[in-house]
């Protein structure tokens, strides 16, 4: 018998999206240009914007009794 899993996929993994946050804030910080520090640390809050939503939808699952 053989059992497969259902793998997450990242769009519905906060844990992913805030590792992704997290990774662009600190290429970020390291940057010297104001322009491209402020552009990269815009798409880390999306990142973030994207783990919100991902939690969310993890909630409504288990409400709902789905995995």
């Amino acid at each position: 018998m053989v059992f497969c899993m259902k793998q997450k996929k990242p769009f519905s993994d906060a844990k992913h999206w805030r590792g992704r946050a997290e990774a662009t804030r600190v290429k970020a910080e390291s940057l010297e240009n104001d322009t491209s520090r402020r552009r990269l640390l815009k798409v880390a809050k999306e990142y973030d914007k994207l783990a919100r939503l991902a939690e969310k939808r993890q909630r409504n699952e288990v409400d709902d009794g789905q995995f």
